[in-house]
């Protein structure tokens, strides 16, 4: 099954510091090309109303979808609702998917909706932060649908990637369990047991003798008592001036009560900015004790339109659990209070306590529902944007499931696409409803890739290859050499060898002081393209450098070999190569035209000069053409030589099996197109596979050198040249 993902996974690779940087690519499979041309694509479409709720009443008449700007016709649309049977049965929609490509057909192109879940850990002080990490936990045990990638992260005042997306389960429960290791402590929500109590504040007039450890007080304290109602079996001190201590913290909660709805607001918003950026459907699973906000409904309502606009949907989970210290029974105190306060207006008192307690009661009511009132605010938030609130239980098992079956719910269209040829190009997709107060989420387009040998979609290096591909103009940040070496019969057609040597001076190296050494980190991602422009084959590798700061000069020196081989029918063909800086954020691009030769006959490859001879580790692959004597030859590809340089030639003779005699060798040379020598080449016995490997000295005159090499054998042959240049002294 071929998948796809969004062009715009390059925002998330920078955002979190692109965490497959240090993946070890697969070894190169120099086995059989399949091609594989999708003729129908399979989109995934999520519709919403103007409040977030999931729209599960369209028609295929109210939906239109365009590819590259042409409208196309939809073939069938259909709802999935939540874990349909035919949307679990992908095993055997897979199965029959290859059993249409045995038979000759073309699989459908699934553009399965991309799901990233965002389990935020919000404002959450040590007393909560254990059972956060559970509800989590319970979250990652339910079973995640599939392009379903999950990150873990903490938001306080900035937004802290703490496991970067991904659909390994393990890595997630260890990100989660180590949320708040080594992390410095927040204070949000220590202040539980003040805010537990009535938040008022009674006037006091006194003093304290720190000496004799004694107090008196003129008033009697009517706010800042603990409420049992709210705590159970609380065992705190009750006496004056504990409750004077707890009354000046309401106070001070009341008057900064603004800069802290502000900052908290300014957080969600923070959230919704930097998660805006990135692809697919965006679910946060916001684990937090409640938010508080400003007051101001409009900045509430700006919050929600955002996110509306960015296409998240926040559940959110109350971290207050069932403990009876809730949020909802500190707002019923607080409301209790003004009540009281004002049965009892009417009443005569001459004290200053009672006065001023009148006098605050507006105040009261107003931040009694702000401030005290906070999982109204998650409520709220999460209705809003279509998701809902858990909150007041501490079991997850239902809420969870109906979290993830309202992922999962969206429409199927199916369509064919204008272009059968799958090319590596991104087709933008643009969907429009015949109702304008509808909002959908589909995928912005798609990558056209050929599911090459079954090895499905693509890795997120080659996602970010293909983007600069497509780039306009194609970026050409530093210079590198790249080659189309063409050797004899491979497993199915001619054996060509893509050769790529990547200058080290050229990327940057950034300095790990406390490890004594420089890092460097280079992708290469390629594309073999046949007449036509479909893509027959891909290569990819994305590896890290860790060079020791002494070894940095002569690293620097040196060139970076990589190679990839693929067998080919005869033909025109084109590589497309793009190599990536991920240190220096730069890239460059090459494109080669290539021919496959025919296998006819007697045959020779490539004729190249060769860097160096490297031992092999284990034991040598003799279908390998690059193999000699059980050493790799290592081609150079920078043919510039200093004039003291002794060339050494490599070249393999194929023979025609069919025909008795030897095939013989002829060698030209000439300097600056003037022809210098030429002599015949004895060829040793063949090897197992029936080739005549070559390894000889080539001539070094100063200028223009070319080498021209004949086989004959019979009424065949075959004839190829190398270049290259010899300074002077």
């Amino acid at each position: 099954m071929l998948r796809v993902l969004y062009l715009s996974l390059i925002s998330w690779t920078l955002l979190f510091s692109a965490a497959v940087a240090g993946q070890t690519p697969p070894p190169a499979d120099s086995g059989a090309t399949i091609r594989a041309t999708a003729s129908e694509v399979l989109l995934d479409l999520v519709v919403r109303d103007k409040h977030g709720k999931l729209v599960k009443n369209l028609k295929p008449g109210d939906v239109e979808i365009m590819e590259d700007g042409s409208r196309r016709e939809i073939l069938s649309f259909r709802f999935v609702n939540g874990r349909d049977p035919q949307r679990a049965s992908e095993s055997k929609r897979a199965a029959a998917q290859v059993a249409v490509a045995a038979q000759g057909g073309a699989p459908t192109k699934p553009l399965r909706a991309v799901n990233l879940v965002c389990i935020v850990f919000h404002n959450l002080d040590p007393a909560k932060r254990q059972w956060a990490i559970e509800a989590a936990q319970d979250f990652l045990k339910n079973d995640l649908l599939p392009d379903t990638y999950v990150g873990v992260l903490s938001l306080d005042d900035s937004l802290t990637p703490l496991q970067p997306f991904t659909n390994d389960r393990q890595k997630l429960r260890a990100a989660a369990a180590a949320a708040f290791v080594n992390r410095g402590g927040d204070s949000t929500g220590l202040s539980d047991a003040v805010l537990s109590a009535n938040p008022t504040l009674a006037l006091v007039q006194g003093s304290v003798d720190m000496t004799a450890h004694t107090a008196s007080f003129d008033l009697v304290i009517t706010g800042g008592e603990v409420t049992k109602s709210a705590i159970a079996n609380a065992d705190v001190s009750t006496g004056a001036g504990a409750n004077a201590q707890r009354g000046d913290a309401v106070m001070e909660r009341r008057q900064f009560g603004g800069v802290e709805g502000m900052r908290q607001t300014d957080q969600i918003l923070t959230l919704v900015k930097q998660l805006g950026t990135l692809p697919g459907r965006k679910t946060v699973l916001l684990i937090s004790p409640g938010i508080v906000t400003t007051g101001d409904p409009e900045r509430l309502e700006s919050i929600i339109n955002k996110a509306g606009d960015a296409g998240i949907t926040f559940y959110a989970v109350d971290a207050n659990g069932l403990s009876e210290n809730s949020s909802s029974l500190a707002s019923s105190n607080a409301l209790g209070h003004a009540s009281a306060v004002s049965r009892g207006q009417s009443a005569q008192s001459g004290t200053a306590g009672e006065a001023a307690e009148k006098s605050r009661q507006g105040d009261y009511q107003i931040e009694a529902v702000r401030t005290s009132g906070t999982q109204a605010t998650l409520r709220e938030i999460a209705e809003a944007t279509g998701g809902f609130l858990i909150a007041n239980s501490n079991d997850f098992r239902k809420p969870f499931t109906k979290l993830i079956d309202e992922m999962d719910a969206h429409y199927e269209a199916l369509y064919r696409p204008e272009s059968r040829v799958d090319d590596g190009s991104f087709r933008k997709i643009e969907v429009k409803l015949a109702k304008s107060d509808l909002r959908v989420e589909s995928r912005a387009g798609y990558f056209a890739m050929p599911d090459l040998k079954g090895a499905g979609g693509l890795s997120p290096i080659e996602t970010i290859g293909l983007a600069v591909m497509n780039a306009q103009p194609k970026p050409h940040a530093f210079d590198f050499s790249s080659t189309v070496l063409q050797f004899g019969p491979g497993a199915s057609g001619s054996r060509n060898i893509l050769s790529f040597e990547l200058p080290a001076a050229n990327f940057a190296a950034t300095a790990e002081p406390q490890l004594l050494r420089h890092r460097m980190r280079i992708a290469l991602v390629a594309l073999v393209k046949d007449s036509s422009g479909q893509v027959v084959d891909k290569f990819s590798q994305d590896l890290p450098y860790f060079v020791p700061d002494q070894n940095l000069p002569v690293m620097r020196a040196t060139s970076i070999p990589f190679k990839h081989s693929v067998d080919l029918p005869p033909g025109r063909y084109t590589l497309e190569a793009v190599v990536i800086d991920r240190e220096g954020r730069k890239a460059s691009t090459a494109t080669i035209p290539f021919v496959s030769p025919e296998t006819k006959g007697v045959g020779l490859s490539s004729v190249l000069l060769v860097h160096g001879l490297d031992p092999v580790e284990g034991v040598p692959d003799s279908t390998d053409p690059l193999i000699y004597q059980g050493k790799h030859v290592v081609p150079d590809l920078t043919p510039t030589l200093a004039a003291s340089a002794q060339p050494l030639i490599y070249f393999v003779v194929y023979p025609d099996k069919s025909l008795a005699d030897a095939p013989k060798v002829q060698v030209e040379f000439f300097t600056d197109a003037k022809p210098i020598a030429i002599q015949s080449v004895k060829l040793p016995a063949p090897n197992a596979s029936g080739a005549v490997a070559m390894l000889m000295r080539g001539p070094a005159r100063p200028g223009d050198c070319e080498l021209r090499i004949s086989t004959i054998q019979g009424d065949g042959s075959a004839e190829q040249s190398l270049k290259y240049k010899v300074l002077a002294k």
